[in-house]
């Protein structure tokens, strides 16, 4: 395979842009060792989940820890010092539900999405509701 930038999210018509950020579980089993990722191998630096209308993937982006230079300072600094960038293999899981798994990584998760007509622009919410209507 062609080595390539592990990249910001990207869909050929993005109708939603937005951002998403994760405060990591940090209490019970580590979510990514029951998904079959030894964290003493691998060190994990990102991951992903995408898919179309047919279901979901989930990738995991990781470094292998046998490959780390020796040395002093972060994992991550004496990798990009020794290479420019930060080497990963991308995981894909199987048999591992991506939305059971992010479930299980969350300690606070917030994702938000605008149609790409409203970027840049406020959004004030001024009025809540349930669907459907709750008593």
């Amino acid at each position: 395979m062609d080595p390539y930038i592990w990249r910001e999210a990207e869909v050929n018509f993005p109708d939603f842009v937005g951002t998403a950020q994760l405060d990591r579980r940090l209490t019970g089993d580590s979510a990514f060792t029951v998904a079959g990722i030894d964290e003493e191998k691998w060190l994990v630096v990102g991951f992903d989940i995408g898919g179309g209308e047919h279901g979901h993937d989930l990738h995991v982006v990781a470094v292998d820890l046998e490959a780390v230079p020796a040395g002093e300072g972060s994992v991550i600094d004496r990798l990009l010092a020794e290479h420019g960038h930060i080497p990963t293999r991308d995981l894909l899981l199987h048999d591992v539900d991506p939305y059971d798994f992010l479930k299980s990584i969350s300690h606070d998760f917030e994702l938000r999405l605008r149609t790409r007509n409203t970027a840049g622009k406020t959004i004030m919410v001024t009025n809540l509701g349930d669907v459907p209507e709750q008593p």
